[in-house]
């Protein structure tokens, strides 16, 4: 009861945002899969949702992520509503936080690694775009979503979203760094600085701060 309490109150708290928009512009595909949602019309939500967020609209992905967790016009699928989940969360959506907890204790290690994979696949053209906080939800998967977590990796991550302004990554990265023994820092430091050298050379649209990184 308490998941599909969640679930309505994220169609309502959406449904505000997306009066407004349809006042302004008319017809909207997220005000018509809340509106089929309310009709009882979970299906036709789901539909409308999954094209949202597959288009990386975070709220959809929220929504679909809620409707997967339920099931919800969707056959009730823990892994499906984990990564759509975490897709949200990424993506900037706090309440999507409590929903990736609470399924994340529920999958097996195998199903972990597959999904950390996959999220790291779709992550990949955006960080190849020198989108930071793509750099910054890889790192989190890094460290939260794998069975083996890879600190070095994230706070590689972390520390390049940071460089490249994104403010939640300054206080990631020097709390990754805090857990790392002191004389270990400035190995990491130099790895991190490395690796943003290395993505540099591979970004279809590196940062103006690669010319200095060499």
């Amino acid at each position: 009861m308490r998941g599909a309490a969640l679930l309505c109150l994220a169609l309502s708290v959406g449904a505000a945002t997306a009066a407004e928009t349809v006042s302004q512009t008319g017809a909207d595909p997220f005000a018509a899969a809340i509106s089929a949602f309310r009709a009882g019309d979970a299906g036709r939500a789901a539909v409308l949702f999954k094209t949202l967020a597959e288009a990386g609209e975070p709220e959809a992905q929220f929504n679909l992520a809620l409707l997967y967790a339920e099931g919800a016009g969707l056959p009730q699928n823990p892994r499906e509503a984990l990564y759509w989940a975490w897709r949200a969360q990424i993506a900037g959506i706090p309440r999507a936080e409590a929903l990736a907890q609470r399924l994340t204790g529920s999958l097996p290690a195998e199903a972990r690694a597959d999904l950390a994979e996959r999220l790291e696949r779709v992550l990949a053209p955006g960080i190849a775009l020198g989108e930071a906080r793509a750099m910054f939800g890889l790192a989190r998967v890094l460290r939260e979503l794998r069975p083996e977590p890879d600190a070095k990796r994230a706070y590689e991550w972390l520390a390049i979203a940071a460089a490249l302004g994104l403010p939640e990554a300054q206080g990631a990265r020097d709390a990754a760094l805090a857990e790392v023994p002191e004389p270990d820092r400035f190995a990491v430091q130099d790895g991190a600085l490395a690796a943003f050298a290395e993505w540099c050379r591979a970004a279809s649209r590196p940062a103006v701060a690669c010319a200095a990184a060499g």
